[in-house]
C-alpha cells in the first residue's frame, strides 16, 4: 500500500508544548554546538561579525511568518524539485510543495532545515539581520564561495533518495497497514509534527549531545527501534 504523505498547519501552541520540555537545553546547549554561528562557535563554519547566536534562526521583530517554528528568521530555499526516498510499499513526496512549499506560512518543520543543509540558500541570508552587527548582515567564515554550507556530510543537496522520508504523517492507520511499526502514540525520545515526521523528529539543532544532533542515541540502533520494531 502506498503511503501518499501531505502536510497540514502545527499550531503554534502545539509547538510550544512541544518545545517546552527542551528549551533549557536548547538555551545552554546550542553554544557549544556547530549550529552556533557566532563569533563564538566551537566549528569552522561560522561568522567572524556577528555575536548574536540565534539570529541565524530566529528573531523577536521582522519574523518571516511560519507557525511551525515562532519568529523564523533565514530564508527558505527557492529549490523547486527534492529527489527523496521511495520503495515499493512507500511513495514519498516529489516537490517542494509536497514538502510544504516555499510560502513559509506553509513550509514543514524540515523546509527550515533544508534552507541551510541543501545547499542552496548562503548561511548568511536573513530576514531580519541584527542591529547589534555593525555590518548588518554577518561575514561568514567556512562556507563555500557563495556563501552556502560547505560540501561534506551536513550538505544535504536536494537529491534526498538515500535519507528517511520526511513530511509523512504517522498515524494509527499507518501503524495498521505496516506490522514493522511501533505504534505512534507509544513513541518516546522522537517528536511528531502535527503527527508528522519531520527532520526535526530524530534531530535537535540546539543540542548535540549525541552523534549529528540526535534525539536519541543510536547504540545498538535504539533511535530507529523508537518507531520501527523491526
Amino acid at each position: 500500500m502506498k503511503y501518499h504523505p501531505s502536510y497540514r498547519y502545527f499550531g503554534l501552541a502545539m509547538l510550544m508544548v512541544a518545545m517546552a520540555g527542551s528549551a533549557g537545553v536548547a538555551r545552554a546547549g546550542i553554544a557549544t554546538t556547530k549550529h552556533n554561528l557566532s563569533v563564538a562557535g566551537p566549528g569552522t563554519v561560522k561568522s567572524i561579525d556577528e555575536t548574536e547566536i540565534c539570529v541565524f534562526c530566529h528573531t523577536p521583530h521582522r519574523a518571516i511568518k511560519n507557525d511551525n517554528i515562532p519568529l523564523w528568521n533565514h530564508n527558505l530555499s527557492s529549490a523547486g524539485n527534492y529527489g527523496v526516498y521511495t520503495s515499493p510499499t512507500f511513495d514519498g513526496a516529489t516537490t517542494i510543495q509536497d514538502l510544504g512549499g516555499t510560502d513559509a506560512t506553509t513550509a514543514a518543520v524540515s523546509n527550515l532545515c533544508l534552507s541551510c543543509h541543501d545547499g542552496t540558500v548562503a548561511i548568511n541570508a536573513l530576514n531580519n539581520p541584527s542591529n547589534a552587527n555593525p555590518n548588518g548582515i554577518p561575514t561568514m567564515g567556512g562556507t563555500e564561495a557563495d556563501g552556502t554550507i560547505p560540501v561534506g556530510n551536513a550538505r544535504l543537496g536536494t537529491d534526498l533518495t538515500d535519507d528517511h522520508p520526511v513530511n509523512f504523517i504517522f498515524d494509527s492507520a499507518l501503524f495498521a497497514v505496516d506490522n514493522s511499526l511501533n505504534d505512534p502514540a507509544t513513541l518516546s525520545g522522537v517528536v511528531l509534527f502535527n503527527g508528522t515526521v519531520q527532520c526535526a523528529s530524530c534531530h535537535d539543532p540546539h543540542n548535540s549531545v549525541n552523534p549529528t544532533f540526535l534525539r536519541v542515541s543510536n547504540t545498538g540502533s535504539a533511535l530507529c527501534l523508537r518507531c520501527h520494531n523491526k
